[in-house]
């Protein structure tokens, strides 16, 4: 007897149509919207004149079991009656961005793989191309934050991400830790410069810059001076687990190699 699981895709707007598990172990995931109509490009107004479909498209999404996952749709097209030369218009639905090759939720996944990594190493760990990951840390630069979403931000994390290896080209990630234990993404920053994460901490609301009361970083100056700076004196920083572990093993390390070198002399004097 068959034995089946249930996992949610976390995605709105659609129904599955089939899925299928291909013989070199990805999770093909055909689905069709079921959102009713679209917003003209030309003029602006609701529309729901369906016209035809686009050609499919097909977008990774957050591997289900540890197999690479893809979500396959052809979105909705719609004709305007109001504009002239019958104006058509792609649906597209918030889970993904158009043009892009991922789903909003994979792009976070990859995103929080780039802590404590590279570009490179995600690229290969993924199996997706370099400059797909670089495209999707440089489609983070700038954008906006919904701050309504959130009532406090108790705990704010900042991590630096190098964007080639062996070089000193860093993108820096703001995210927070939420009150019920939640963690979210806030902003992907162009370069780790003091200035740019001061202005970053700068754009969060009052109202939710007095609710933090930690900041986690690898204690570059640069992050901890604006986080005290702009969240004040009394603000807890908070070396995170990666670096505390970084600088024992480096410690350990030198130790170690120093009575390697002891003990060889020893042996040579005797």
């Amino acid at each position: 007897m068959s034995e089946y699981v249930t996992i949610p895709l976390d995605i709105e707007g659609v129904k599955v149509n089939r899925v299928e598990v291909t013989s070199n172990g990805e999770v093909h995931i055909h689905v069709s919207s079921t959102v009713d109509g679209t917003r003209c490009h030309r003029c602006g107004r609701d529309i729901h004149h369906r016209y035809d479909e686009g050609r499919e498209i097909k977008l990774r999404h957050l591997p289900i079991l540890d197999m690479p996952t893809y979500i396959f749709i052809k979105p909705r097209r719609y004709l305007c009656d109001d504009c002239p030369g019958n104006t058509t218009t792609t649906q597209h639905l918030p889970w993904y961005e158009p043009r892009q090759a991922v789903t909003k939720a994979y792009a976070k996944h990859v995103l929080r793989l780039l802590v404590n990594s590279t570009v490179q190493d995600v690229s290969k760990k993924e199996k997706i191309g370099y400059d797909e990951v670089e495209d999707i840390v440089e489609d983070r630069f700038g954008q906006g934050v919904d701050w309504s979403k959130f009532k406090s931000m108790p705990t704010v994390g900042i991590d630096e991400i190098a964007l080639k290896k062996g070089h000193r080209d860093f993108a820096t990630i703001v995210s927070t830790r939420t009150e019920e234990g939640k963690n979210r993404l806030l902003g992907v920053l162009e370069n780790r410069e003091k200035a740019t994460v001061k202005a970053f901490f700068l754009s969060i609301p009052k109202d939710l810059r007095d609710t933090v009361q930690c900041v986690c970083s690898d204690l570059y100056e640069g992050y901890t001076e604006a986080a005290r700076e702009v969240f004040g004196e009394n603000v807890e920083v908070v070396a995170d687990r990666f670096h505390v572990a970084k600088l024992y093993r480096k410690e350990v390390d030198t130790l170690r190699k120093k009575e390697m070198g002891r003990l060889k002399r020893d042996r040579f004097n005797r």
